[in-house]
């Protein structure tokens, strides 16, 4: 295989950078786990270079090469002139700067430098891309095994409340959409891992009371990345957070009755809180504002629909702009976050991955209401507010995906964040169903 942005010498080096990067993880890993640290990790490697594989000879381009040929001539300016790169690199898109390069630095993509979402993913590359010698395929390898971070402390967090390692494994180490669609250079990749980061230390820190500067700065950065990157994931993940939060002590009253009527009015009152907090703080989250959100969901939607998405989408019908319209859409859309596409809806190979693995899901999902009360699985939630924030988050992002990405090729991408908890959420379902007792908050 050949391809313009692969050289001959990163075929050479793809296995030695693989390498480094698997036996830096396996020299890191905790010894009770190296094992499974060094699989999992190989397994996030390996979807890496088939992510950059697919874009190079499948699509031929995509976002992902976008973010690279920016970050690129940030690197030659850093070389040309160290003073003038770290300047250009620390500031935000302007004309003045943007004619600061020049034909031997080359010229950042016009749209990707100018939106500072899109932006923050090409910075994030730049020092990878001096450690890959501006190798889009090594690089791909450097930030795939960076970000199993997230992954892997999302396994760490899952272990510490269902003591059991399998369904920790399986929920957030080996979704194999997950291991593809967030591995390779994306958004979705980085916003993953960071959103995986954050949950891990806000139960530590917060529920646990474990107090760590280091897990305190990492927890900022996560937070910081999230909101300058995708805001609308840390929109999604503040319901589930202000519940777990409010809802922590509450789980361990001792006396039951008293425990299940109070619930109810930590949902009322987590609500309110997060409908506070999002109006105070709505312009801070820009076209995330709370008078703009549906005005971008619908254009947003409308725009994936478009012929040069290849037509690869599916129809919720007709929005009509008002609470009652979007609440009517929410079993549609939920369903297509959750379990879109169908296997029925498949238009090519990539999807035919994704259909199958939602079959599972659905198929996991039947058979749980089938075989637990709705009685039990409230009680369970209840009882358990790591349930109650990885439902409350799975449906609230499944909505809000699926509302706004009539795109298969999108959606897919987009999803990944949920698909570990909701996971979770369902084997733990299975766990408690089995064993009603030992797990913790």
């Amino acid at each position: 295989m050949s391809n313009s942005l692969v050289d001959f010498w990163e075929y050479l080096l793809l296995p030695v950078y693989a390498g480094i990067v698997i036996g830096l993880g396996y020299f890191l890993a905790p010894k009770e786990n190296k094992r499974l640290f060094t699989s999992a990790l190989s397994l996030r490697v390996v979807g890496a270079v088939f992510f950059a594989g697919i874009y190079l000879f499948y699509y031929g381009g995509g976002d992902t090469l976008a973010y690279y040929h920016t970050a690129v001539p940030f690197v030659n300016m850093f070389l040309n002139d160290f003073q003038s790169g770290l300047r250009l690199y620390l500031d935000s898109y302007s004309i003045e700067n943007y004619t600061s390069f020049n034909n031997s630095t080359g010229y950042p993509l016009g749209y990707i430098y100018s939106d500072s979402q899109t932006f923050t993913v090409s910075k994030i590359l730049v020092p990878l891309l001096f450690l890959s010698f501006k190798s889009y395929l090594l690089c791909s390898v450097l930030l795939s095994g960076i970000t199993f971070i997230g992954s892997w402390k999302l396994f760490l967090l899952f272990k510490a409340i269902l003591s059991d390692q399998r369904i920790a494994s399986i929920a957030a180490l080996f979704i194999p959409s997950v291991l593809f669609w967030g591995s390779g250079i994306s958004k979705d990749t980085i916003t993953y891992t960071s959103a995986a980061y954050f949950v891990y230390s806000f139960y530590f820190i917060i529920i646990k009371r474990k107090f760590q500067l280091r897990k305190i700065f990492f927890s900022v950065l996560a937070l910081y990345i999230i909101i300058s990157i995708k805001p609308y994931i840390f929109l999604v993940l503040l319901p589930g957070i202000l519940l777990w939060l409010l809802s922590a002590p509450v789980s361990r009253l001792k006396n039951t009755f008293l425990r299940r009527i109070t619930l109810p009015l930590v949902g009322i009152l987590s609500g309110g809180v997060f409908f506070f907090l999002f109006n105070q703080f709505s312009d801070f989250f820009g076209s995330y504002a709370a008078d703009q959100i549906l005005e971008k969901a619908l254009v947003t939607q409308e725009d994936l629909k478009r012929d040069y998405y290849g037509g690869n989408s599916f129809d919720i019908g007709t929005v009509n702009p008002t609470f009652l319209g979007v609440l009517s859409k929410v079993p549609i859309a939920t369903f297509y976050g959750l379990f879109g596409p169908t296997i029925f809806q498949v238009r090519n190979i990539v999807m035919l991955f994704s259909a199958a693995e939602n079959t599972v899901l659905a198929f996991l999902t039947l058979r749980l209401l089938i075989k637990v009360s709705f009685r039990k699985i409230i009680k369970q939630i209840a009882d358990h507010p790591i349930f109650l924030f990885c439902i409350i988050f799975s449906l609230t992002f499944a909505f809000s995906i699926g509302f706004t990405t009539p795109n298969f090729g999108a959606l897919v991408r987009f999803k990944i964040p949920l698909m570990p908890f909701f996971t979770f959420f369902l084997l733990g379902m299975y766990k408690a169903k089995n064993a009603e007792k030992g797990l913790g908050t």
